[in-house]
């Protein structure tokens, strides 16, 4: 009876061999120079997650070059076994060169088709190195057009592949000789309805059936996927466990199978300027001005986002809540600004001169200030002064622009915001484009120019309000108390007219505020955004204040090389015609949020 049962018990262990692991490798490359892709990397995520989720044991490479490619090919085939299971995906560029596919990596342009031998990887041979599995799948969302000008091969899309009958099984994004898209969400049209299907229990052919069917649908038949080889051996992506069997036994149950449920949020992008947006290192799409972007499908949790345009990059942290929108701004803050942070203080003084008083409370938004007064070199950019700069006052790319008007003020900030792609805040006649103002009005105040209005909610540059100008030399939130903007010490963070030699001096030589903003108190005095009113602080609304609607001269703060310390306190106000500009007479610029 031993016998038999150590008989029957060997026939069962060879009847049913031990299946191996099921092994994915996964590869998505976007960044390609000049040919970038939008969505080859989020696509690399989105199947990475979902054979993870089924079971597999994957290996993901994204925006990978030849060496990355082919090590991470060689190390995935070094470990398989005749009784595993094999996955290979790959999103990206490809091109079909004399019925050869080559799978193109990042990091290199290439000029001949003979490059493509030596730098390419060669699909077809990582297809042989495949066979060793037991079942091998291979997927290809690779048939988008050739797009390097050296390469122009005889067809467009892949050629048709060999593989192993029995053991292995090839599907293309679309047919052979055809392109497929990209697509314009956050994945292909192909990968996306390749994914939705993965988790089904059914055999890949089955399943394929489906997703050709869908991208055909919603492609209005510009794509059909297709697949080629025959298996021997039923494949499924999703588990056995996942399906019962119709052979199964009324009172068979089966185990217990934990599967993980991933959540997800929304994030709402909106930028002050046209940009690429990226989220956790993956291109996501663009973002303009005029309207928001919708990024969804997000799975909850700390995500990173990054706007880059024209060379410069902005970089955002958040968290994305199960079910809910969360809403990242960029606002591209330009280069020596500085974020003041909104808050209320005691503006004006009871000790100073009779239109320093009444102290009253005020409350300002957040806004940004630049770091230095405008320099010569910045605003000679848009605009030459009223009168030469010269060596008897400070000449040099770092001193103060000086001989600036109050109008020519306003016409620099307009000019620079266009150049920079902000929204402009000032207006005359119903225009932002100070070319179409006329000239700058040099010897008397022009009512037109007086009847400028100002939009505080365009981020583009603008003059400082007298109440934001007085809350930022204060040291804004982070105010000391000082007389002056930064020390009560008027030597140690102005040049007045002890120390400054009946000079302007360079911008940042003195010490910084609190906020870290130079030169508020003495070298140029700074123009303010209000008309002027000796009695304006009695009935100065609290929240935001803008001066005055009407006035016959505009506010300067913050004295000048010129001045003794008194006129260099931050509660003193001084006054000018706005045509008026002269060497001590500087802008400040503050751009919106």
């Amino acid at each position: 009876m031993n016998k038999i049962i150590l008989g029957l018990l060997l026939l069962t262990l060879t009847a049913c061999p031990l299946l191996g692991t099921r092994k994915a490798l996964v590869i998505g490359n976007a960044d390609y120079e000049g040919a970038r892709l939008r969505n080859p990397v989020n696509d690399a995520n989105l199947v990475s997650g979902k054979l993870t989720e089924l079971g597999f044991d994957v290996t993901k490479v994204t925006n990978a070059d030849q060496r990355a490619m082919d090590r991470a090919l060689k190390n995935f085939v070094s470990g398989l076994t005749d009784s595993d299971e094999a996955v290979f995906y790959y999103s990206g560029h490809g091109a079909n060169v004399d019925g050869i596919n080559y799978l193109i990596p990042v990091g290199r342009e290439f000029d001949d088709e003979e490059d493509l031998q030596y730098y390419a990887f060669n699909c077809n041979l990582a297809m042989n190195k495949l066979q060793h599995a037991r079942v091998s799948v291979m997927v290809l969302d690779a048939c988008r057009d050739n797009p390097f000008r050296g390469v122009k091969s005889g067809s467009k899309g892949l050629a048709s592949m060999q593989c192993k009958a029995g053991s292995q099984y090839i599907i293309f994004a679309t047919e052979q000789g055809k392109t497929a898209a990209d697509g314009r969400g956050n994945n292909s049209p192909f990968t996306e309805s390749f994914v939705k299907y993965l988790g089904e229990p059914e055999p890949v052919e089955l399943m394929m059936r489906k997703v050709i069917n869908e991208v055909k649908d919603k492609t209005s038949d510009k794509q059909t996927p297709w697949a080629l080889g025959s298996l021997a051996v039923e494949f499924r992506f999703a588990r056995a466990t996942d399906y019962v069997p119709t052979t199964a036994k009324p009172s068979e149950t089966k185990a217990p199978r934990v599967q993980t449920v991933h959540h997800y949020g929304t994030i709402i992008v909106t930028s002050s300027r046209e940009a690429d947006v990226y989220v956790d290192g993956s291109y996501t799409g663009k973002v303009s001005p005029a309207a928001s972007m919708k990024i969804s499908d997000v799975t909850v949790g700390n995500h990173s986002l990054e706007a880059r345009a024209s060379g410069s990059r902005e970089s955002k942290s958040l968290y994305v809540s199960k079910d809910q929108q969360s809403k990242v701004h960029f606002s591209w803050v330009p280069e020596n600004m500085v974020y003041v942070e909104g808050g209320s203080f005691k503006m004006g003084s009871n000790e100073g001169v009779t239109d320093e008083i009444p102290e009253h409370q005020v409350s300002v938004k957040s806004f940004y200030l630049g770091k230095y007064v405008v320099t010569q070199a910045e605003f000679a950019q848009y605009l030459q002064p009223g009168l030469s700069w010269n060596d008897n006052r400070g000449i040099g790319d770092n001193y103060p622009a000086y001989y600036v008007s109050w109008y020519a003020a306003i016409k620099y900030c307009n000019l620079r915001s266009l150049a920079e792609g902000l929204t402009p805040c000032y207006s005359i006649g119903g225009s932002t484009n100070p070319n179409h103002w006329g000239a700058v009005p040099k010897d008397s105040n022009d009512a037109t120019w007086d009847a400028v209005k100002c939009d505080f909610s365009a981020n583009g540059y603008r003059l400082p309000t007298e109440a934001e100008w007085e809350f930022a030399a204060r040291g804004g939130v982070k105010s000391q108390g000082y007389e002056y903007s930064g020390s009560n010490d008027i030597g140690s963070v102005a040049w007045y007219d002890e120390n400054s030699g009946g000079k302007n001096h360079v911008v940042g030589t003195k010490a910084a505020n609190e906020l870290g903003i130079y030169d508020m108190s003495g070298n140029v005095w700074e123009w303010c955004w209000d008309w002027y009113s000796s009695s304006y602080y009695g009935s100065s609304p609290k929240d935001d204040p803008t001066g005055p609607k009407t006035g016959q001269y505009r506010l300067l703060r913050g004295g000048g090389w010129i001045n003794s310390a008194s006129y260099c306190r931050v509660a003193y106000r001084n006054v000018s015609n706005p045509c008026k500009g002269t060497s001590t007479m500087s802008v400040f610029v503050s751009a919106g949020l």
